[in-house]
């Protein structure tokens, strides 16, 4: 079987840490996978991203994976993305107007926070078509979306995936 370079499993949070230029600081990042339920031949995952930095705000949003795409309705990229094309292949290209990516690589070693990780998929996006910059992303084989650069002509930003676990159980209010 093919790696599965972005699982949709339930209650699974992903934690990131994010530094831009659009802030002083860090920022924490979390992905939840909340639910996946299964629709006429695609999967579709409710997910909830968590930004803190000074303050804390929510956004909930959908991923789905059909036979084609795997893609985000919103998330750490506003207004989602085609993450990557399936069955994923090396040399695969697709634009998303005015961006242009493509799978450069599925054999990168990748080393952070997290851990090491090997045979990573690398996507390259040329920003603009390469005039307004790029960014670099890597999925591991069986954890996901791990590490992305980008470096665009208004910001430059990173996002490196710090820790997977279990989205914390909610609190639940007492009954009398």
């Amino acid at each position: 079987m093919a790696a599965d370079y972005f699982p949709l499993k339930e209650k699974t949070r992903y934690e990131y840490k994010f530094t831009s230029t659009e802030f002083e600081g860090e920022g924490k990042i979390y992905i939840d996978i909340l639910e996946v339920k299964k629709k006429a031949g695609k999967l579709v995952a409710q997910a909830r991203m968590i930004f803190e930095l000074r303050d804390s705000h929510a956004t909930q949003y959908t991923i789905t994976r059909d036979a084609k795409w795997l893609t985000t309705a919103d998330g750490v990229i506003i207004g989602g993305r085609r993450e990557f094309p399936l069955p994923v292949k090396e040399g695969a290209k697709w634009d998303e107007y005015p961006d242009a990516s493509e799978v450069v690589s599925l054999s990168d070693k990748v080393s952070i926070k997290a851990g090491k990780f090997a045979k990573c998929m690398k996507i390259v996006t040329r920003l603009a078509g390469g005039d307004a910059g790029k960014s670099v992303r890597y999925y591991a084989p069986g954890v996901g979306y791990i590490l992305e650069e980008y470096n665009g002509e208004d910001k430059t930003c990173e996002l490196e995936l710090l820790a997977v676990s279990k989205v914390p159980e909610e609190k639940k209010k007492g009954k009398k």
